[in-house]
């Protein structure tokens, strides 16, 4: 499909929007804080698109949401964050189609930064790629040679169990807020961040076994910020919880596109849009 797209981040903080002219890179990118209510989020999606397009139609809009989306890929299904409640359940697609006159697709963040991380960043070149962030929550998604896999209800890695407790809730920057009380940047001891990094391989070992890939990209603040999950700590864990199982583990990568993977992906989506 041949452009100008308009790609966006919508997150529980910032949304982020920005337009592609043909497809090949992101030309330019605005953000501005989530609004709390829906029509004004709408609102606000279509006042910067038209102003970053200067009048000119856009061919599709591409977005990634950092909530469950339904089976229908159009509404968010379960926003529990309570400033953003009011966008629980409310047309997204529909309504963004409507006021911009274009084909809108709508996939989980995570799915897109996934995407962006198999086309332009660390995972380029990988056949199976396993993206996995690590952030205020945690979350992944399959990418299979160059495309999001197919689902039935989304990815939810972080909900997974593993020994003790959801993944999520042991691994994330919330969960160590929760357990020391400090921001998870300021977790300066090794020791602890350690064990974070063997609870995180547990996840890991079941990401491997069910989804099989060649390369698994980790991101998010709890791995690319300060005092980060030591990433060679998580694949010694790993190798050791596959040694019974597998000769090998996949190869280990940062993610690199930072705060632009989402829309990456989202371009890369809208370009291969039929």
């Amino acid at each position: 499909m041949a452009g100008p797209f308009i790609v966006f981040d919508l997150g529980g903080t910032n949304l982020r929007v920005g337009v592609s002219t043909d497809g090949s890179k992101v030309d330019d990118i605005r953000t501005l804080p989530t609004p709390p209510l829906f029509d004004m989020g709408v609102g606000a999606i279509e006042t910067t698109a038209r102003n970053m397009l200067g009048g000119v139609q856009p061919s599709a809009l591409v977005g990634g949401v950092g909530w469950t989306i339904d089976k229908t890929r159009s509404h968010i299904f379960n926003s529990t964050k309570k400033n953003l409640i009011d966008w629980n359940d409310k047309p997204l697609r529909a309504e963004l189609e409507k006021r911009l006159a274009c084909p809108v697709r709508l996939e989980n963040d995570v799915a897109m930064v996934g995407l962006g991380e198999a086309h332009v960043g660390a995972g380029k070149g990988s056949s199976i790629l396993a993206y996995v962030t690590v952030s205020t929550g945690v979350n992944g998604v399959r990418i299979v040679d160059g495309a999001i896999d197919r689902f039935t209800f989304g990815f939810e890695t972080g909900k997974q169990l593993v020994a003790e407790g959801k993944l999520e809730d042991l691994v994330s920057g919330t969960a160590v807020s929760k357990k020391f009380g400090i921001a998870p940047k300021d977790l300066d001891s090794l020791e602890e961040r350690e064990k974070l990094a063997d609870m995180l391989a547990e996840g890991l070992y079941n990401t491997v076994l069910h989804w099989s890939p060649d390369t698994i990209v980790l991101g998010g603040s709890m791995i690319i910020g300060v005092n980060p999950i030591p990433i060679p700590r998580t694949e010694d864990s790993l190798r050791r919880l596959l040694a019974s199982v597998y000769p090998d583990v996949p190869a280990i990568k940062m993610a690199a596109l930072g705060d632009n993977g989402g829309l990456e992906g989202a371009r890369i989506l809208a370009r291969n849009l039929q």
